[in-house]
């Protein structure tokens, strides 16, 4: 994907990626307070907003229940947030400014081969299109960063040391010091489940967008809209895999380092 990129502090920033993802949080942030204002407790005067606000709250309730279980409440806006911002975030790179590469005066991206030959030809390079904050790797390995740190401390939140003892070569216990082998394999974990979580997400939402940015270049319109559509059930469907892996991640810390305290007892 093409970006448009600024120096900031030295280094080079995909500054639309920033902007759009900045964008995407304060739209989240919007919708809550106009769903979350007027709330009732009273049945009778429930309207849309309140089924809609619950309908969200219930599910992302269901899914942190169902995968950690009595625990699962602590994690309903963490994972919610996650599954929000993706799907809101996604759709952000699919919505109709990629319709802009049709037209001569849409932005333009100077290409490298471009910028070579002088400021004119380097006008005429790649059209923008609007990426979403997911085509960056940067994004996605962010938030699978996130993860993996609530992972880790759910666990040592749940067994203290004992659960920082499986990453530590050496094990300490009743029976005196031991060589822990098995930490080589945990600390491999750490490394693979924030890579899997990235990769998946990055690389879909890239073809996603390629696929979309293709076909508006080759056909008007009636085919880039079916593409539309399939592409706005995909990003619902990546929302969920990475929410719902998240969810089973957190609740796999939860259950050993709960059995971590029913064996040492």
């Amino acid at each position: 994907m093409h970006h448009i990129t600024s120096e900031i502090l030295g280094n080079t920033v995909n500054i639309d990626t920033l902007y759009f993802a900045w964008a995407c949080m304060a739209l989240i942030l919007l919708v809550a307070i106009v769903l979350g204002s007027g709330l009732s407790s009273e049945v009778s005067k429930y309207g849309v907003k309140q089924h809609l606000a619950e309908g969200i709250f219930g599910f992302i309730r269901s899914l942190t229940s169902n995968q950690i279980g009595k625990r699962g409440d602590n994690y309903v806006f963490f994972i919610g947030s996650i599954f929000l911002f993706i799907l809101v975030s996604y759709y952000a790179g699919l919505l109709p400014w990629k319709m802009g590469s049709m037209f001569e005066w849409w932005p333009q991206l100077p290409s490298h081969e471009a910028a070579e030959h002088g400021a004119h030809h380097a006008a005429h390079g790649h059209p923008w299109h609007g990426a979403s904050p997911c085509a960056d790797i940067n994004i996605p390995a962010a938030m699978s960063v996130c993860v993996i740190v609530v992972y880790f401390f759910t666990g040592v939140a749940v067994a203290g040391f004992k659960y920082i003892q499986m990453f530590l070569p050496i094990n300490f216990g009743k029976k005196g010091i031991s060589l822990n082998l098995m930490c080589l394999i945990e600390l491999m974990d750490l490394i693979v489940r924030p890579l899997t979580l990235t990769l998946r997400l990055f690389a879909n939402t890239v073809a996603g967008e390629t696929l979309l940015a293709t076909f508006i270049a080759l056909v008007a319109l009636v085919l880039p809209v079916a593409i539309l559509g399939f592409e706005m059930a995909v990003g619902l469907l990546q929302a969920f895999i990475f929410t719902i892996l998240s969810t089973v991640y957190i609740g796999g810390a939860v259950q050993h380092a709960e059995h971590l305290l029913h064996d040492d007892h």
